[in-house]
Parts: structure tokens; sequence; C-alpha cells
């Protein structure tokens, strides 16, 4: 009878990372398919320690999710199907002594597409959940979290409606939000409850949250469209009909934030070049990071934290974003005299090409702990530029995205081609660097109404 093992391939995948792969040995003949499982390599490790059963002690969460993803049994209580690892022993296992390699391969790439209950297939929050974690799984953090939270939103609306109109649904006891429950009208008060309840504080009085306030029409917009990807799924799998679709014209239509102009003006950002922070503070860390950005082609701070030696040759940065990694698309920046003092007061030591520029990943070996700490020194840096800001008397915002908003700003305002600050920027399309660049300073408006 084959037997099934796994293994990481990272032949082409980037530097530390790889994709788990099945290894089906069948009379010494060995064929690969893989699970499109993208994973750190060093999370790999401790997972294959593991075994196919879990320690009971593990709190790592990704630990956890790679684990199922590879040898949960399917469990209509909980978020996870059968694991890679499962499917493919119970293939083998019906198949026996016929076993076929064509035939496996087809069986494993269509397992559970007819058998799947369909009650699982209609249950949304399941579905934005299960959308959740394998988004997660594939290192896709930000993306798949999204998911999670538009279930735990509609989980609290549905808890709000059996409070406050419990014959609209008539929740009961075990009650499952399913696709059918949603349309045009259910949306429009699902967006009216978040713009009253939508955002939950994390703060809590004698260990009771905080009332909710209310979320920002582009929360809103996100949390409808990212709702709308799993509808279209439901389409094409053919869970539901095109006909109870709830988006679009003459329907539910996501609303769309306000593009509020974040660049700053000429005099502004001179201001800012021109601070003296005191030395070796978060302060001056702040104030040359946020200088970095804006002189990095408006580098994203993901980016920048994520920069490694090999990324930077003489006088230039050559780097591809984390956001669009898979477009292979390089972009190129010029390092200047203020980018390199910075460089010299916060770089590490350059011994591995592999490692990171900046020290504050260091030793971070899971992609939800480097995300975290991202986000915390964009919050610490955020801090320190609004205080400088306001020493400065600036009003405006000085989070690190006016950074990147004002040098894409900047440019345009020096006559630069909009397809070249496409490029600086690493955008795919012009119209995404048009909702970047901020409106002319009045004295520039008034040179020109003055040609008329």
């Amino acid at each position: 009878m084959a037997t099934v093992n796994y293994y990481l391939d990272t032949r082409k995948t980037d530097e530390g990372f790889g994709i788990i792969k099945l290894r089906i040995t069948h009379y010494r003949e060995q064929k690969d398919y893989s699970t499109k499982i993208k994973i750190a390599t060093s999370v790999f490790e401790k997972l294959k320690k593991q075994g196919s059963e879990l320690d009971g002690r593990i709190r790592d969460s990704e630990i956890i999710t790679y684990h199922h993803l590879l040898y949960a049994s399917k469990d209509n209580r909980k978020i996870f199907a059968d694991g890679f690892i499962i499917r493919a022993k119970t293939i083998i296992k019906k198949m026996g002594d016929n076993f076929d390699s064509d035939n496996f391969k087809s069986d494993f790439d269509n397992y559970g597409k007819e058998t799947m209950c369909l009650d699982d297939k209609t249950d949304l929050i399941k579905t934005l959940n299960i959308k959740c974690e394998t988004l997660k799984a594939k290192g896709q953090l930000t993306h798949g979290t999204n998911f999670g939270l538009v279930a735990k939103s509609l989980t609290r609306f549905v808890d709000y409606l059996n409070i406050h109109d419990p014959n609209r649904l008539k929740p009961r006891k075990n009650f499952v939000l399913r696709f059918s429950h949603v349309d045009s009208t259910f949306l429009t008060d699902w967006s009216s409850f978040m713009k009253e309840h939508g955002k939950v504080s994390q703060k809590k009085i004698n260990g009771v949250p905080i009332r909710a306030k209310g979320a920002s029409e582009t929360t809103i917009g996100i949390y409808s469209r990212t709702l709308r990807v799993v509808f279209n799924d439901a389409i094409e799998a053919k869970t539901i009909d095109r006909d109870t679709y709830p988006f679009g014209n003459k329907r539910f239509s996501p609303p769309v934030g306000r593009n509020i102009k974040k660049a700053l003006s000429t005099t502004q950002i001179d201001a800012i070049k021109a601070y003296t922070p005191t030395p070796n503070t978060l302060e001056q860390r702040s104030h040359d990071l946020w200088l970095f950005s804006y002189f990095g082609n408006g580098m994203n701070f993901t980016d920048i934290l994520h920069l490694t030696w090999k990324e930077i040759t003489d006088n230039t940065i050559l780097f591809q974003r984390q956001k669009t990694i898979k477009t292979n698309t390089d972009i190129s920046v010029r390092i200047n005299d203020t980018m390199k003092a910075i460089l010299g007061r916060w770089a590490s030591e350059r011994k591995n090409e592999n490692d990171f520029v900046f020290p504050f990943l260091n030793g971070l070996n899971t992609l939800e702990k480097r995300t975290a700490e991202v986000h915390q020194i964009i919050k610490v840096t955020n801090y320190h530029m609004n205080a400088i800001g306001a020493k400065l008397e600036i009003k405006e915002n000085l989070n690190t995205y006016v950074a990147r908003h004002s040098f894409a700003t900047r440019l345009l305002r020096s006559n630069a081609p909009l397809a070249m600050i496409k490029e600086k920027l690493g955008h795919k399309k012009i119209a995404t660097t048009e909702s970047y660049l901020g409106s002319f300073e009045k004295e520039v408006e008034d040179k020109y109404l003055d040609e008329l």
C-alpha cells in the first residue's frame, strides 16, 4: 500500500520560506503533490517535530493552524475540514491494492467537493472563518484576518438583532447565519449598525468592555467588500444562485470612504526635515524612519523593516514590496545623504546578506510576530511624529502614510510624469497613484489660474 509523508520545498519561494508538499510513495515510485501552503522554514521545523499528534501544551496559534491543515479530521462543530495528510491517507486506504497516481491526484484535488454537507456550505460565519484561516496559513495574514473580523462583526450584529429586533431573524438556540439571510436590506442595516457600534474598544472597566463606538466609512467599505468575496466564491461554487446576490446595481453597494488628501505642503515638509530631535531617543528614531520613508520613494514601513542587506548596493536600494511580492516588480530607490546618516544610526552590522537592515525584526521567526512588531513601531512613530508636528505648529496628522503621500505629491508638484511616480511607488495602475496625490498648494493654483 502507498505511504504518505510531507516535506518543505524551498526552491521557488522567498528566502526563509517554502511550500509544504506531500510525497506519495508506491513501490518505490515517488510523486509529489503541493498543498499550496507557504510557511516559514523555522515554523516548519517546529511543526515537523509535532508529528501527527499535537502537544496539548502548544499555545502558538500559527503552529496549531498549520497542524490542523495537515492532520485535523473533519468536525462540523469547528471550522476545519480534513487535513491534507488525512485526505491522502483516506484516498490511499480506499484505493488499496488498486492504487494509481493519476486517480489519486484527481481524488486529492476534488476531495470533499461532492460530499461536503450543505449546511457547511451555506453557513456564512463558518465560511468566513475557514477563509480567514486558509489565507493566514498561506502567509496572507492581514488579508485573512479581515475575513475573521467580518465574521465577528456579523456575529455581533445577529446578537444585536436578537435583543432589539427579535422577530427579524427569529434566532433560536444554535442559530446559524446563512447566505440566504443576507439581502440588501440586511446589509444596509448591518452598515448602520457598524456606523454606531462597529468599533469595539479593547479597554475594560471591571472586566466589562467599554461601549463600542462607530466605525468609519472606510472600515465599513472594507468589511462589505470582504463579505462580497465569499458571496462571489459561493456563486462560483454554485452554493447560492446569482439571483440572490445582494450586491450591485439597485442592491447594496459597499460605501467608499472619503479620499482625504494626506500630503503636506512644501513648507511643512521643510520644517520636518530641519527639525532636530533629541539624540538616541524614540523621538529621533521616529523622525529618522519617517524621513527614510519620505526620501525612499515613500516606502511603506513594512517594506522598510523587511529590507535585507542583499537589497542594498552602493547608493541604491532595489526591493520588492511585501504587499505585492508575488508580482516580482523591482522598485529602485536612490540613497541620499540623509538616508545614509539614518542607516549609520540605526542599521545593523552588515554580516549576512539575508539579515534585516534594521534590527527591529531580528529573532521574530513567525509572520504574526513580525506583523505585530511592525504595527508597534508604526504606532510609536505616529505618536512621536505628531508630537513633533505640535511643536512645529503643524495641524495635519503626521502618521507614516503621510510620508508616502507627501513623497508622491511633492514629485507631482515638481512636474514629474505621473508614470514615473507610479513606478516609484510600485503601483500597478495610474488610478491608484492618483488617489495618493494631494491637492496643489494655493500659490501653485494661483500661478496656473493667472495664466487664464
